[in-house]
């Protein structure tokens, strides 16, 4: 027998997200599971929707013609992977929604694709 011990972390959530953003959630699962307990892991997926929605309704006027569902279309396309890590990093703590709403308005309003 080896002195090296192997231990197995096993966290069961519903993946969620645009399929292209998959493997970076993924990722990021992976590299997050050492320093947050699976309910973190998961409950960022909650707190990536619910920061969207509230970004919708305090979206910039540029974006004010877009349906619901269409920004949240646009937002998890384009920045889901990034948004699912910040959740992470910030512990999804639910009370940090707000700064992450922002976070996604100035998203939208510096990308070059969105605003010529």
């Amino acid at each position: 027998m080896s002195g090296t011990h192997e231990s197995t972390l096993t966290v069961l959530a519903e993946i969620r997200g645009p399929a292209h953003h998959l493997p970076a959630v993924m990722e990021s699962i992976n590299n997050m599971t050492a320093l947050f307990p699976a309910e973190v892991i998961a409950g960022a997926f909650g707190m990536v929707e619910h920061s969207v929605s509230i970004a919708w309704a305090t979206r910039p006027d540029a974006f004010l013609p877009l349906t619901f569902t269409q920004f949240h279309q646009l937002v998890r396309d384009r920045y889901y992977a990034d948004l699912y890590r910040r959740a992470l990093g910030l512990g999804a703590d639910f009370d940090q929604i707000g700064d992450m709403a922002a976070d996604i308005a100035l998203a939208l309003l510096n990308d070059p694709q969105l605003t010529r």
